[in-house]
């Protein structure tokens, strides 16, 4: 099925192009746009329709109250107030009574079973009026008729705070849930740092050992072998069985060190004529492989990496056994920080390294979008327009992490207890808050000017600079820890080569084939890398590759393009 942007979401493309001045990841002249963008930005036309929409209050009651039943994905870690529970709880009882909607979950059942919960309900012809659904899910009820165009409802009912968190996406989250110029489902959005590897380094021994910031691959092996030499770690470069991720967040993966030759494992890019291609398949990628090898060789990565799990990994770094490592934003709180309760004299540093030939860091950036909400095929307007408000209040509240809501600080907040089960972030969320308060932090504006989680961070790390051992007995070092790391990546954005993905689609072959086509590639690559396998044999993987079912999906996704 053909996706295209039509008139009806033109007001959409032009907040998008608008707002893509405002988004840290990829807005400079050396971000590489994705086809999917470019298609997003090409189809509008005239905003002149949706600027005319009946204006809304975006925060106001429903036209008429209404039960809305809700299908969702139960956070079974979330913690409430005594008394309380996911269909009964501040957040869900403040938007209930802000628009007039009650709440009723047709099926709340745990996350681990969510999908299949869901394909039940769609099998059998039953959806509640509002579900979560994946991409496979979304496209399967697109092709039935059994959900609701949403571009009107967005265009009149979205909140501005909503519609600029959807800018941040330029476009991407838009295009994958747009069927023949229609919004069929409303995307999530989750933060693009998650997909930004880090090198982290063990600050403390830097230090000691007098070593300087790294920058290249060299400068990394330099780093392993003092560690060796000098601090009598056994272990190098840790990494773990799973070197690359496509969905980020791969700690303990090697991400980096493929990018660093251009090299872009996992993801679907533009190729030098224009079309898509499989960046685990380039020339790029066998030159990464044969660079990366020497690493294993040498020792600087230990061979026994092929075995190795996450847990086993957190272990070496945890427990001294190794200095570095490559992980997410999000790695220098957890599990970094857990070693200052021992130790307060424990500090770790975060680089981007390895920089490529031209000086710049590479890197590829996640979709923003991993699910959709949707409407049932048939609801009337209040429906709608009941699903595109209630987004409105869970984006807002997200950002101000409930504490404008709490009866105490201490109060639990999650964004999984509201009543759906959609992330609604922004794909600049971390960077933009980390800066905002090291701009606090810098004098450059007072505090009165921090909210919600920005608020939160420069708090904690103004406790952490006075005291770390203090805050760490008081687990309060998350801030300390994320303005560093997620600041440095708001800082290094215009030295950053952000590749986005030609299309993040997934295709009906995907959903037959993929799982024998992954298998094929870490098994191959682990091979290589181990030195079990020639470097000659990825080229036999490539051919099995598009034998096996790649050469259709490549196709399948170019078709999506038109």
């Amino acid at each position: 099925m053909r996706r295209k942007f039509s008139k009806g979401l033109s007001i959409v493309l032009a907040l998008t192009m608008a707002g893509s001045l405002m988004a840290c990841a990829g807005a400079d002249d050396n971000t590489t746009s994705s086809a999917a963008t470019q298609q997003a930005e090409s189809k509008g036309e005239g905003t002149e329709a949706a600027a005319a929409s009946e204006e809304a209050d975006p925060y106001g009651p429903v036209a008429e109250k209404i039960t809305l039943h809700v299908g969702r994905s139960e956070d079974t870690g979330a913690t409430y107030l005594d008394g309380q529970d996911s269909s009964n709880n501040y957040l869900v009882n403040h938007i209930s009574e802000k628009l007039g909607i009650t709440f009723e979950y047709d099926f709340s059942v745990p996350s681990d079973t969510y999908e299949t919960k869901v394909s039940m309900a769609i099998t059998s012809g039953e959806i509640p009026d509002v579900m979560v659904v994946n991409e496979s899910q979304l496209r399967q009820l697109v092709a039935a008729g059994a959900i609701e165009d949403m571009s009107d409802a967005y265009n009149k009912y979205a909140s501005d705070n909503l519609k600029a968190a959807y800018d941040t996406t330029k476009g991407i989250s838009f295009a994958s849930a747009t069927f023949d110029g229609k919004l069929m489902g409303m995307p999530s959005i989750s933060p693009g740092a998650d997909g930004i590897p880090m090198l982290f380094v063990r600050g403390d021994w830097m230090e000691e050992l007098n070593l300087e910031e790294p920058k290249t691959v060299e400068d990394i092996v330099n780093i392993v072998e003092k560690f060796k030499a000098e601090k009598g770690t056994t272990n190098g470069l840790i990494v773990s069985s799973k070197i690359v991720s496509k969905g980020g967040s791969n700690t303990y993966g090697i991400d980096a060190l493929f990018a660093r030759y251009n090299s872009y494992p996992k993801h679907f890019i533009t190729g030098a004529d224009g079309k898509i291609v499989y960046g685990s398949n380039t020339a790029e990628t066998k030159t990464a492989l044969e660079e990366i090898r020497k690493l294993v060789e040498s020792g600087v990565i230990d061979s026994s990496f092929v075995v190795r799990d996450s847990s086993t990994c957190e272990e070496l770094i945890t427990s001294g056994q190794s200095g570095i490592f490559f992980g997410a934003w999000w790695n220098m709180n957890w599990p970094l920080n857990g070693m200052l309760s021992d130790d307060p004299s424990i500090f770790w540093n975060c680089y981007l390294a390895p920089l490529a030939d031209d000086g710049k860091y590479n890197t590829a950036m996640i979709s923003p979008s991993a699910n959709y909400l949707v409407v049932k095929a048939g609801s009337s307007e209040a429906v709608k327009e009941a699903a595109i408000k209630t987004m409105n209040y869970q984006f807002d509240i997200d950002q101000d992490q409930g504490v404008s809501l709490k009866a105490d600080p201490t109060d639990p907040y999650s964004w999984t207890t509201m009543p759906f089960s959609i992330l609604l972030s922004r794909y600049d969320d971390k960077e933009g808050k980390a800066l905002a308060a090291l701009e606090v932090i810098n004098g450059k504006k007072d505090v009165s000017e921090l909210s919600g989680e920005a608020l939160q961070w420069y708090e904690s790390y103004q406790a952490a600079t006075k005291d770390v051992k203090s805050a760490s007995e008081a687990n309060n070092l998350f801030g300390w820890s994320y303005v560093r790391s997620a600041g440095l990546l708001g800082q290094e954005v215009g030295n950053m080569n952000q590749i986005f993905d030609a299309s993040y689609s997934r295709t009906e072959t995907m959903d037959s084939k993929w799982a024998t086509l992954e298998k094929l590639e870490d098994e191959t690559f682990l091979k290589i890398l181990n030195g079990e396998a020639s470097i000659d044999s990825f080229d036999e993987y490539v051919e099995q590759w598009n034998a096996l079912g790649g050469s259709d999906i490549l196709a399948e996704l170019e078709a999506l393009k038109q």
